[in-house]
């Protein structure tokens, strides 16, 4: 599989390369980085998928990149308004796309125990709190924000609280506090390095590109 990664500077990006040694089937053929003018133009092989993580003011480039190379765009970036998702929608019209607010393993699996409880506890009060490093810029986060949507669905409720904090460097940790009469459920999940995210990247890439076109969630590929 070939890569191209938007975002390879950051910290994501880091990981990103460290973690593509271990796989035999995997090959980062270039970067891109509009905003600097990299805009694939030293790019000599033909991508099979963009991996972004990097800034929501690139998605339009991005989205012509991908459209254009005719492979598939995976987005791990957050923070992005409701017109710029609306267009990352409609980019599955021509090329196999996704919007991942968190790509690893024991977060989606994380989300499907939620959208399975969450409607026999509608009684209860319901509180998300996640901590990220302090260089995280969105808050809450996209992991929250994907949460707290998955469980308005489950019980029809119009908003659930979420409690954010910025600190050090804690890679990512979420919590749903389920608090009743006499009673308190939670269920946590925590990060304890970004590889996690780089490798789950890579695994939905794998089947991400292999799909015809088309807009596909998370959640579908675990």
């Amino acid at each position: 599989m070939n890569v191209v990664i938007c975002g390879i500077n950051g910290e994501m990006g880091a990981v990103l390369k460290q973690e593509a040694d271990t796989y035999d089937n995997l090959k980062i053929i270039g970067s891109l980085s509009p905003r600097a003018g990299k805009t694939g133009q030293d790019i000599n092989e033909k991508p099979n998928v963009v991996i972004d993580f990097s800034n929501t003011s690139n998605i339009d480039f991005l989205i012509d990149y991908a459209t254009k190379e005719n492979c598939a765009l995976l987005i791990c970036t957050t923070g992005f308004t409701e017109e710029q998702k609306n267009k990352i929608t409609k980019a599955g019209n021509n090329i196999p796309v996704m919007l991942s607010s968190n790509t690893s393993l024991g977060v989606n699996v994380f989300r499907k125990i939620l959208k399975n409880i969450s409607a026999e506890l509608n009684g209860f009060d319901i509180d998300i709190f996640e901590r990220h490093h302090n260089k995280k810029k969105d808050s809450p986060s996209g992991t929250a924000k994907t949460l707290a949507e998955d469980i308005m669905k489950a019980t029809g409720r119009d908003n659930i609280e979420t409690h954010a904090m910025r600190a050090g460097t804690i890679p990512g940790e979420h919590v749903v506090i389920f608090s009743g009469v006499d009673e308190i459920l939670e269920i946590k999940h925590t990060a304890f390095s970004k590889k996690i995210f780089a490798r789950g990247a890579y695994d939905i890439a794998f089947r991400l590109c292999e799909k015809p076109a088309g807009y596909y969630s998370t959640e579908e590929f675990f």
